[in-house]
């Protein structure tokens, strides 16, 4: 028999080969991993490098007689859409590769994961509802895969089809691996000696069953090798509890809320002091205790080793950091737990290869075409100016040009567009109109933010191109450079056209009402410098780019200056900035940081987004100069104009970083 694995050197992975080398009806074991690793492969073992989103798996997988797809991704825990089109649509590719190559029979590695809250005082069978843990993007994506494999079935009757679904996978060559998945880089070794535990958290409800590695490889090799299909669980007794881990400990117990220890969980998770989110938590409380008996009956499978020895064996592991030579499993000493700060705590599992990189960046993209064609859709009819609605119209089909090229390209590169970001463009784009129209200048916003996020645009397609040429693709750097020059060619229209968004935005108002317009705008223009501090204070420690970090910084002082200047000529003009506007704005920076600083190509997104903010602000001044104009105000026309011929400077600086690589490319 020939058998490829994916996701081969892994936890299960390893383990699964260790049992299959024992078989003698298997004559070859292909594993699959993205990075081979330095020591010769054993007995019938042959590594070969694959990605199971890359091409090729069809003729990897031809000759095959099963197929083992086991490759899955637990990080980026910050980034669910990496994870989805890993887990999800990789599953799919795998599956579809199988039967391409005509393979007889595929083991699927499910989990308990996708089964629903159940009993923890008695075992269930593998037909208890499986809906998973809806707060667990782990227990999502288990599910979706086996919602795939479910219709995969129906279609290819001729096929057997296995999933097993394990308990937690433990064992000591993996302790570094399951250290820096679930604990992070700021659990050092030695704490998990008992001397330094006193006590352990006593949780109402937790009880987790546990499983050896060496067992759940033996498992899989049955369900190879033995003429099965359909659902197993796999899991070892006894059922763990908490005092079962104050045992394994020598330490007492005492009761934590499980509120309180959610909360502490999402807090240390979304402050990066650790990389699990608090769903672990929720599917741990919620999963049943599953029933090994189908798997005794037809795999003539039981576990040698119980569930509290694996979880010894585990934590004696971790204590002395045990690895094992595969690049998952093994240990990178100190050096390796700085890589892990170094990327963002739970910011990664693996470097992305530039292929994904780049198919990653397409998607990002196509969602920012959606919100773009959500803008588009409605912007000629609350633009107030045919003039204005006419650019509107001309650029919406552009952008569906756009939104199909960047499509068929990402299907070019054999990937798809990510349903949640796409969903989340959208619904981006019917904020900005929402704001835009509950505005008393509504032609104006409108053209303020259309102008910065034409410079988004552009900014997105100028980043996509320094990738492509990089990898030399030019097929996507050509799509790249053509799409960016027509964001360009839209954004300068809108420039030309502020003048005629200004004489909508005052056509109600009478002329003695201009000098309170105008305080308006300086309050606005306020408000947006405020936003660009809370910013601007806070992007430069995220990147990890010197050129680009001494830019925001030299640009955070000149903005404070620009605070002062806009507050003073408010006070001179016996008007005052906007407390609640200001509030709103600084917030809406404090969440915009925290979301561009858990990116893993946070270089490239605070690039982009610093230029499209700078435009923001370029256009809010343009307009508030116009506005001082018709009030005859020369002191704020040329407050407004100096201030702009900054923030123009602050961009074209912002840009020049973008040919630096670990701007481009990000920290993948």
């Amino acid at each position: 028999m020939r058998i490829v694995i994916t996701g081969a050197t892994g936890n299960a992975g390893t383990s699964v080969i260790e049992a299959l080398q024992q078989s003698p009806d298997v004559e070859e074991i292909v594993g699959l991993a993205r990075r081979r690793p330095a020591t010769p492969p054993p007995g019938k073992l042959t590594w070969l490098e694959a990605n199971v989103l890359g091409e090729g798996l069809v003729e990897i997988f031809e000759g095959a007689d099963a197929v083992i797809h086991l490759a899955w991704a637990i990080q980026p825990s910050h980034d669910e859409a990496t994870l989805e089109r890993i887990n999800v649509e990789g599953s799919r590719r795998v599956f579809e590769a199988a039967a391409a190559a005509g393979v007889a029979k595929l083991v699927y590695a499910s989990s308990v994961g996708v089964y629903s809250k159940g009993p923890k005082d008695r075992e269930v069978s593998e037909s208890w509802p499986t809906e998973g843990t809806p707060s667990s993007f782990y227990s999502r994506h288990k599910v979706a895969v086996e919602r795939l494999l479910d219709r995969f079935e129906g279609e290819h009757a001729e096929m057997k089809v296995v999933r097993l679904r394990p308990a937690l996978i433990f064992k000591g060559d993996a302790a570094t691996e399951i250290r820096r998945l679930f604990a992070g880089p700021f659990l050092p070794n030695f704490l998990l000696d008992s001397r330094w535990i006193p006590f352990v958290p006593r949780l109402s409800g937790l009880r987790f069953q546990a499983v050896h590695s060496a067992d759940v490889g033996r498992a899989y090799a049955q369900a190879v090798l033995r003429d099965v299909r359909g659902a197993f669980n796999v899991a070892a007794e006894p059922p763990i509890d908490s005092d079962d881990l104050a045992e394994l400990l020598e330490a007492r117990t005492f009761p934590v809320p499980i509120s309180l220890a959610r909360r502490l969980a999402d807090l240390s998770w979304r402050l990066r002091l650790q990389p699990s989110p608090p769903g672990w938590l929720d599917m741990a409380l919620g999963v049943p205790l599953m029933s090994t008996e189908r798997a005794r009956r037809e795999l003539e499978w039981a576990p040698d080793v119980s569930g509290i020895e694996a979880l010894r064996e585990l934590l004696a592991g971790m204590r002395t950091g045990e690895s094992h030579p595969t690049p998952p499993l093994q240990s990178g000493g100190p050096a390796g737990r700085v890589d892990e700060l170094r990327t963002g705590v739970g910011g990664r599992q693996w470097a992305k290869q530039p292929e994904e990189q780049l198919v990653k960046h397409l998607a990002d993209v196509h969602s920012i075409e959606e919100q773009a064609l959500t803008q588009m859709r409605a912007a000629p009819e609350i633009a107030g100016d045919e003039r204005l609605a006419a650019i509107f119209r001309q650029h919406l089909s552009e952008t569906e040009e756009h939104e199909q090229r960047v499509r068929e390209c990402l299907e070019a590169h054999d990937a798809d567009t990510s349903k949640l970001k796409d969903l989340a463009g959208k619904a981006g784009g019917l904020g900005m109109l929402a704001f835009a129209q509950t505005q008393p200048d509504t032609p104006g916003k409108l053209s303020m933010h259309a102008f910065s996020y034409e410079h988004m645009e552009l900014a997105a397609y100028e980043l996509l191109r320094r990738e492509a040429e990089a990898m030399g693709d030019e097929q996507t750097a050509e799509l790249a450079r053509e799409i960016a020059g027509e964001e360009q060619r839209m954004a300068d229209r809108i420039e030309e056209h502020f003048d005629v968004a200004v004489e909508a935005s005052l056509r109600e108002v009478e002329p003695d009402d201009l000098g309170a317009q105008l305080d308006t705008y300086l309050a606005d223009a306020h408000a947006l410098e405020q936003q660009a501090l809370q910013l601007l204070e806070s992007a430069p420690k995220l990147v990890g780019d010197e050129q680009l970090e001494e830019v925001l910084r030299e640009h955070l002082e000149q903005t404070r200056r620009h605070e002062e200047r806009v507050s003073g000529r408010l006070e001179e003009r016996g008007a005052s900035s906007s407390a609640l506007k200001d509030a709103a704005l600084r917030l809406g920076g404090l969440n915009l940081g925290g979301f561009l600083g858990s990116q893993p190509d946070v270089n490239a997104k605070i690039a982009g987004f610093a230029f499209a903010f700078e435009h923001l602000e370029i256009a809010a001044y343009e307009l508030l100069r116009r506005v001082a104009e018709r009030a005859g105000d020369e002191r704020t026309v040329t407050l407004a104009s100096e201030i702009v011929d900054e923030e123009r400077e602050a961009a074209r600086r912002v840009a020049a970083t973008w040919d630096r690589a670990t701007v481009s490319l990000g920290t993948a």
